[in-house]
């Protein structure tokens, strides 16, 4: 099945070449992503959609999205013959692409170009009305900013995914996520640290360990612990044998938040680990380049110097990669470098998985 993309501005060959060469790296290396239960997803190839609903959390930079997202990018490219273009599509909120800060490392338009699309109603409709699958943080930015004392709880789930799955017969698979709530932990909600994030004009900031640290290092807004992480993925759900006529959506939105709970508490006691130091020590001593340039004070030269290659026309300016290592003055708007020619040629035909972002419908 090949589709077009009628939806944002995604570009296939920039979001294959980003993932490859900056965040696949990451993700084997430093988050030693392990997918458990892929025999559970539907065969993609079939005209029915899937939605891969999915739990959030982190208190810091969405990881726990992106590498949802590239695992499943991976597992359609390698394993299920399908192209980047054909992936699952993810479903970013608003305010990822409407606030500086939460664009990483303020390349501008990134969401887009990696191929997220606006999380509202219309446009999970759209996409399923054209039989792609989608990628659904129900919880949306509430979910990844949840203080600490909640962590593995899921927030109440929008009634949309659940009227949306019946309307357009999908299937909906529930996905566990194992690990992201440790990327920033001991992370409290407090009142001043809200009154600062609104003068910084970012959604949540967290009283944590970290927090003295932040004004001395904003890199550190984007990092997270090297947690390994596992993503099960549940036996794929009929929508339509949990509903009836005609339907109560708010209970069936319930069924479903309950059962994706209970998947994640089991899950969550069969694959929870900690920091394994040893493990993490052992996997960047087997990377492919040098360790330290797979630790989070080198991020922002990760993807800042990959874009540069993709000058001017996808990024016709860019904040220089140092800047996020200055203190305090780091976390202000940066000054712009200008567009540079590539250095390389851009692939034309994406042959590796997207990296992309989700969170919640409206």
């Amino acid at each position: 099945m090949s589709i077009s993309d009628p939806l944002g501005d995604f570009d296939p060959a920039y979001a294959e070449s980003m993932g490859r060469q900056v965040v696949e790296p990451l993700l084997d290396y430093y988050f030693r992503l392990k997918m458990v239960g892929l025999e559970n997803i539907p065969d993609p190839h079939d005209e029915r959609p899937i939605i891969f609903v999915a739990n959030h959390a982190g208190r810091t930079f969405p990881w726990d999205a992106i590498l949802l997202d590239y695992g499943l990018s991976r597992e359609w490219v390698e394993r299920r013959g399908l192209a980047v273009t054909e992936k699952p599509r993810s479903l970013a909120a608003p305010e990822l692409s409407a606030t500086v800060r939460l664009l990483p490392y303020r390349i501008p338009g990134w969401w887009e170009k990696a191929g997220c699309v606006d999380a509202t109603a219309a446009n999970f409709a759209r996409l399923l009305r054209q039989g792609r699958h989608v990628i659904i943080f129900p919880e949306g930015i509430a979910g990844i900013a949840r203080d600490y004392r909640y962590r593995y709880q899921l927030l109440p789930f929008p009634t949309p995914l659940v009227r949306l799955a019946r309307t357009y017969n999908a299937w909906i698979v529930p996905v566990s996520i194992i690990g992201s709530e440790y990327y920033h932990p001991f992370a409290r909600r407090v009142g001043w640290m809200s009154r600062i994030a609104t003068l910084l004009k970012v959604p949540y900031l967290h009283l944590s360990p970290f927090s003295p640290f932040l004004p001395l290092f904003p890199w550190l807004f984007y990092a997270a612990l090297p947690i390994p992480t596992t993503i099960y993925f549940g036996p794929a759900l009929e929508p339509q044998s949990a509903q009836s006529q005609p339907p109560d959506w708010e209970a069936v939105s319930e069924n479903l938040r309950q059962h994706c709970q209970r998947q994640l508490n089991e899950a969550r006691t069969k694959f929870r680990r900690g920091l394994d130091l040893p493990g993490l020590i052992a996997a960047l001593h087997r990377a492919p380049e040098p360790f330290w340039k797979l630790l989070p004070f080198y991020w922002p030269q990760r993807f800042i110097k990959h874009a540069q290659n993709y000058a001017p026309r996808l990024f016709p300016s860019l904040p220089p990669d140092w800047w996020f290592l200055l203190p305090i003055i780091g976390w202000f708007k940066p000054p712009t470098l200008p567009a540079e020619e590539p250095t390389s040629e851009r692939p034309v035909v994406p042959s590796r998985p997207a990296i992309l972002v989700t969170a919640r419908p409206d």
